[in-house]
């Protein structure tokens, strides 16, 4: 596959899912005006050839082709692990996300935090279009939260979303000075573009934030919830339901987008 523009990726693994993953791909490659790639990794586990899989994703860029023609398609198949190839994604190829189902998601989460680029795990088989309508990112005293707002930018600039930034409460004062900090900075940044944007107080605190976050999407039909990937996770936060894992679970058809903030991210280029 030849470079050229910066593109959405597809994980393609043959499973059940891999249409819905692929026709939100298709929805967000058409609201950022930007290149669909479909991928998939070779599994030597199951002796797979890579002519086979070639011919496969083939012939669903030719039936996407044939019915779409506002979104430039290609695929790419490579035999190199996962963990190995998130560099040339990013930097050979130029992936701004890698959007997958969510029953890859215990999968991929393992190596988002080589990732240069957001996860998006989905799940929804209809109105797609409203989804990325609405998002919600919760804001806390964390500068990662910076990084949630700038990626719901772009889909608040391309697609008049609304964004709901969802706001901590926390009980020591320069902890809440921060999170202060962090909106008025997001809300300044936004205030240069032309969609619309919330403050909804959660009078809950940044350590449990992302969990309620995703109970004020749910209150949604369809929504979007931006988070920000934990490097390494404890039993307690498991057991809390804290963790990217158990958010993605419990997220009904929420689509998820997990953001590495460990790593500086490729941003859109318009």
């Amino acid at each position: 596959m030849e470079n050229g523009e910066q593109k959405i990726f597809v994980w393609c693994n043959f499973a059940q899912g891999m249409d819905d993953a692929i026709l939100h791909g298709i929805i967000i490659a058409s609201i950022l005006q930007k290149e669909l790639c479909l991928f998939h990794v070779l599994d030597p586990k199951q002796h797979e050839r890579i002519e086979i899989a070639e011919a496969r994703l083939r012939s669903s860029v030719s039936k996407i082709s044939d019915n779409l023609s506002t979104v430039k398609v290609k695929f790419l198949v490579t035999e190199q692990e996962l963990i190995k190839s998130l560099d040339d994604l990013a930097e050979r190829y130029e992936c701004l996300v890698l959007v997958a189902h969510k029953t890859s998601a215990f999968h991929l989460l393992s190596v988002l935090h080589y990732a240069a680029f957001p996860f998006l795990f989905v799940s929804a088989q209809s109105n797609l279009n409203q989804i990325y309508k609405q998002i919600i990112i919760p804001v806390g005293y964390m500068k990662k939260s910076k990084d949630l707002a700038l990626w719901a930018s772009y889909l608040g600039r391309h697609n008049s979303s609304q964004i709901d930034l969802f706001e901590a409460l926390e009980g020591w004062e320069q902890d809440q000075k921060l999170v202060k900090n962090n909106l008025f900075s997001i809300q300044r940044f936004y205030s240069k573009f032309n969609f619309p944007v919330h403050v909804i107080e959660s009078h809950t605190p940044t350590w449990k934030l992302q969990k309620a976050s995703l109970a004020h999407a749910l209150t949604f039909k369809f929504a979007m919830l931006i988070v920000a990937s934990s490097y390494k996770t404890t039993l307690l936060d498991s057991w809390l339901g804290l963790t990217e894992a158990k958010v993605i679970l419990k997220s009904e058809d929420i689509s998820v987008m997990c953001v590495n903030s460990r790593r500086d991210f490729y941003t859109l280029c318009n």
